[in-house]
C-alpha cells in the first residue's frame, strides 16, 4: 500500500513541476545609493564598491533567473501541447534589459565617484 502512495506522489509532484517552474520567483535586486566621491571617506567609497559588486552578481542571477523561468514555461507550453504565450517572451525582455541598463548605469556612476574621490586626493 505505501509503495502505492510513493508512486502516486512521485507522479503528482512530476507533473506539478512545470506548474512550479511557471512560477519561479526571481527577486529583482535594488541599486544601491550613490556616493558622492568628492565628499566620501574612503572606507564608505570601498563599501559603496562593495555594494555595486553585490548588485552586479545579483543582478547576474536575476537576470538568468527570468531567462530559466522563461525557458520552462515555453517547455511546459510544449509538454502541455499548448501555445506559447509570446507577450511572456517580451514582458521576460523587458525585465532583463531593465535591470542590465540599470546594472550599467551603478557600474557607471561608481566609476565616475571613483575618479572623483582620486581627483580630490590628488590634490
Amino acid at each position: 500500500m505505501s509503495k502505492k502512495l510513493a508512486v502516486i506522489a512521485a507522479c503528482l509532484l512530476a507533473g506539478a513541476t512545470p506548474a512550479f517552474a511557471q512560477n519561479a520567483t526571481c527577486n529583482e535586486p535594488v541599486a544601491p545609493a550613490m556616493v558622492d566621491g568628492a565628499t566620501v571617506a574612503q572606507p564608505q567609497l570601498v563599501a559603496a564598491i562593495a555594494q555595486v559588486k553585490d548588485f552586479i552578481a545579483k543582478s547576474d542571477i536575476y537576470q538568468s533567473c527570468i531567462a530559466e523561468d522563461l525557458e520552462a514555461k515555453k517547455k511546459a507550453a510544449t509538454a502541455a501541447s499548448t501555445p506559447f504565450d509570446n507577450q511572456l517572451q517580451q514582458v521576460a525582455l523587458a525585465k532583463v534589459a531593465a535591470n542590465q541598463a540599470a546594472k550599467d548605469k551603478t557600474a557607471k556612476d561608481i566609476n565616475t565617484q571613483i575618479a572623483a574621490f582620486k581627483a580630490k586626493a590628488a590634490k
